[in-house]
């Protein structure tokens, strides 16, 4: 077998295979055993005719047909092989050749992982920096306790910052209901702001029973784009009035919700104050952990990447969006309705950070060679372990990582951490 290798842009490659007579003669061997096996053949048992019987009732090419699949399966990864490429993808095949008693010539057209130069990662200034929690944002997550363990009472005093006002209300634009602007009983604590700006404001001075009419502006970045920015109308009636009372924040009120875990308030403070410690270095290290990766990207010099490495990388992402979509219990097509946008125009916006995706990941392979980093098979079996540890009943997750494809996946999961280990302990000071 000869090939030979010619270079197209965006790591692309032309790899043109030339398969001689000698070489076919096992192939068209097994495809006159196959033919004889699917085609009754007077005289003899399926699979049993002689080739060249073969040959006179089916001819020499519909042989050669029966075998091309065979041939350019294993002659076009042995050129891969031979050739040290590593492709992306199925190739596209366009026959040269073929002919009984003639070489087989054709030609394999293949996207190729590009090649990558590793920059100078003492260019990359990133540093970690001191984490601080203040006493403002414990009394923030204190205040949020007390409010969870709130009583509300109802009263008869119009509305004021600080009540819980249940509200039934209909949103108009020009005279027309919107879609999903209606509620009942919609629970507001006027002063958290959490409604569009000026709804809460006008809830202030009402009693149970009142109703109003007003109009308000929707903010520019509101989340559904065909309301952005947009004025509306508003129908409302108070349904309830209620006073919030937290619970005083004692000794005892500290040992009650965390179970005992902590006797005062002070130790109370002092533990949460340690959580959000260690909730920020957390979140420092994520930022720095994407940060080490996608800076060494912008210092590396990469060949053109093929296309096919994008689209791969965008139809995750569609994905992985579609997941954080149905987490919030919505669907693909009402998140794109509420923003007003179709899939082309996320998958648009997605192509730059595709390109930065595919681009870290042939980076990270890179400098896991470059380092000659390694997963040994200790390491994926206490992945393994620690994995079966969490679903100690559930089978169909255990019967999914017992296999070579998990292990696999997992000593790629592996290999990468330690190439962002290695980048974090290079470039990182603290």
């Amino acid at each position: 077998m000869k090939s030979e290798i010619k270079k197209l842009p965006k790591s692309t490659v032309e790899i043109s295979v030339e398969v001689s007579v000698p070489e076919l003669k096992p192939y068209l061997n097994k495809a006159a055993v196959k033919i004889s096996q699917n085609a009754k053949i007077e005289g003899f048992r399926p699979g049993k005719a002689p080739y060249n019987i073969v040959v006179q009732k089916f001819g020499e090419m519909a042989i050669l047909q029966e075998a091309i699949d065979a041939i350019i399966f294993d002659t076009y990864y042995q050129a891969v092989k031979e050739n040290n490429l590593i492709t992306i993808g199925q190739p596209q095949i366009d026959l040269e050749k073929v002919a009984p008693d003639n070489p087989f010539i054709y030609k394999a057209t293949a996207a190729v992982l590009p090649k990558v130069t590793v920059g100078d990662l003492s260019k990359i200034k990133l540093k970690r920096e001191p984490i601080a929690v203040d006493d403002k944002q414990v009394e923030k997550v204190i205040d949020e306790i007390r409010r969870m363990r709130a009583e509300s009472k109802p009263v008869e005093h119009a509305a004021k910052t600080g009540d819980l006002v249940k509200v039934d209300f209909d949103i108009y634009r020009d005279g027309v209901a919107i879609e999903n602007g209606k509620s009942k009983d919609y629970p507001i604590t006027i002063g958290e702001n959490k409604f569009i700006p000026g709804f809460e404001d006008n809830l202030i001075g009402l009693k149970a029973d009142e109703e109003k009419e007003f109009e308000l502006k929707f903010p520019d970045e509101y989340f559904e784009k065909n309301l952005a920015g947009k004025p509306a109308q508003f129908k409302i009636k108070v349904s309830e009035v209620a006073e919030i009372k937290l619970p005083e924040l004692t000794d005892d009120f500290a040992k009650m919700i965390s179970a005992g875990k902590y006797n005062t308030v002070a130790e109370l403070k002092q533990g949460i104050k340690e959580n959000l410690t260690e909730e920020e270095t957390h979140k420092q290290e994520q930022r720095l952990e994407i940060g080490v990766l996608e800076e060494a990207v912008k210092i590396s010099e990469f060949e053109e990447l093929p296309q096919i490495l994008i689209d791969e990388e965008s139809h995750r992402m569609i994905h992985e969006l579609e997941d954080s979509i149905s987490r919030q219990g919505l669907n693909l097509d009402d998140y794109l309705k509420s923003i007003g946008k179709n899939l082309e125009e996320i998958k648009t916006g997605m192509l730059s950070q595709a390109e930065l995706r595919a681009k870290t990941s042939i980076l990270a392979r890179e400098i896991y060679q470059e380092q000659k980093i390694e997963v040994t098979p200790d390491e994926v079996a206490k992945e393994v372990a620690e994995m079966s540890q969490r679903y100690p009943n559930n089978p169909d997750v255990l019967k999914q990582i017992d296999n070579e494809t998990y292990r696999d996946y997992l000593k790629n999961v592996i290999g990468n951490r330690k190439v962002v280990d290695y980048l974090k302990k290079t470039i990182l000071k603290d």
